[in-house]
């Protein structure tokens, strides 16, 4: 059995043409209720959803104290062990793949300014307006190594090493550009590096394995080349500033808060005009992956 407002509610309400429901929708002066609902509906409604949000925000809230409470900000919560053996210069590690490619630290260029497979670096010296986005996000680049925070840090790199390529326009009104490598932070991760009486692989570009076995002091070594006969052709002569290789002093990277990447620069003297350049850079240690070396392109206008 149900009370007398229980019917009540039930009998339905007169129609009032299509316009006059509406404005009674929005706003019913008999029940004093707002799209529909009393004061004291709209009050349990919300009361209902503080209720709700509440206990998800109480949850969300309680999920990143705990997170932020065990983990720390210095170091990575997860990592790729391996193990290795800096005295005996061995390491054991299966052949990286794209799955254990996390083991590998990657190697980045600037200035990359266009987000492609291959991004390009398009210059023209007689188009200065087309150099300044370079110019720019060099210095940007730059402005780190500069600044008197960084300087004080025990692992400061001098960008003064660099040489021509510290100094602004970066030759790219020249038609000399410089592009700086670095390698991506990986934590904790140590090369395990050639000096000048490892067994060097095959494949190592002849200038190199010179070059390493002629100095004594240890780097992560790097090399440029073109990825055609047709791009070795056409892309002239690569200096390296201030030598072909990362020292390795710099690694591992532990989280130190001041810890900036050590850079060579590379520049391009004498490009070949309106050629579209292919350049591949790769690393050179006993646990760097050749597989997944660094790929940019150069284009030398020249609107003579």
């Amino acid at each position: 059995m149900h009370d007398e407002a229980y019917y009540q509610r039930r009998i339905p309400r007169r129609d009032l043409g299509s316009w006059n429901n509406f404005l009674r929708f929005i706003w019913d002066n008999e029940r004093r209720a707002f799209l529909n609902r009393t004061f004291n509906e709209w009050g349990q409604l919300g009361l209902f959803y503080l209720c709700f949000y509440g206990v998800l925000f109480s949850i969300f809230v309680l999920q990143l104290w705990i997170s932020f409470k065990n983990i720390g900000f210095d170091r990575p919560y997860v990592q790729h062990s391996y193990e290795k053996s800096i005295e005996s210069r061995l390491i054991y590690y299966q052949p990286l793949n794209r799955d254990l490619h996390t083991q590998n630290p990657g190697l980045g260029f600037v200035p990359n300014i266009h987000i492609s497979v291959a991004p390009i670096i398009w210059i023209n010296k007689n188009k200065k307006s087309k150099a300044q986005r370079y110019i720019k996000e060099i210095d940007n680049f730059l402005n780190s190594y500069r600044s008197k925070k960084y300087k004080n840090s025990s692992l400061y790199f001098d960008i003064n090493l660099l040489g021509e390529c510290s100094i602004s326009p970066y030759g790219y009104f020249e038609n000399k550009p410089c592009v700086y490598l670095k390698l991506n932070k990986r934590f904790e991760w140590a090369p395990i590096y050639y000096n000048k009486t490892s067994e060097l692989p095959e494949y190592m570009p002849s200038t190199l394995k010179t070059l390493v076995r002629s100095t004594s002091q240890p780097y992560i070594w790097v090399s440029c080349t073109g990825v055609t006969n047709f791009d070795n052709q056409h892309m002239g002569v690569i200096n390296y500033l201030p030598v072909a290789g990362l020292p390795v002093n710099y690694f591992p990277f532990t989280g130190h808060p001041n810890y900036l990447s050590p850079v060579v620069a590379l520049i391009f003297n004498n490009l070949t005009g309106n050629r579209l350049i292919t350049i591949k850079c790769d690393m050179w240690a006993y646990n760097i992956d050749q597989s997944n070396p660094l790929y940019f392109q150069i284009f030398n206008e020249d609107d003579k």
